[in-house]
């Protein structure tokens, strides 16, 4: 076997840039762990017209997060993932900016 090298790389570098239509809507939502307001999770807003991540929240001290400065034309989706792996992730899907 050879040895390989890798090289971590800005997570920021991965993220869409949406420049369409107006940008004037937000999502805003909140995460629990069995009915309690949750704060170890890593909430992901993707672009469900090409699968690609547009940004990243982790939610503050009562489990809310929000993506502000979105496209009103845009079709997402949200998974949230618990930082303590004992739950499985959660997706909300068809989520719309308003």
């Amino acid at each position: 076997m050879k040895p390989c090298s890798r090289v971590a790389t800005k997570t920021n570098n991965h993220f869409q840039n949406i420049q369409a239509g107006q940008v004037i809507a937000k999502i805003q939502g909140s995460v629990k762990k069995l009915g309690q307001q949750y704060q170890d999770a890593t909430v992901l807003l993707y672009n469900k017209a090409n699968l690609q991540p547009i940004a990243m929240r982790k939610p503050d001290q009562n489990g809310n997060y929000q993506f502000l400065g979105l496209n009103t034309d845009l079709k997402t989706f949200i998974v949230a993932f618990d930082k303590k792996q004992q739950f499985n992730a959660v997706i909300q899907d068809n989520v719309v900016p308003k």
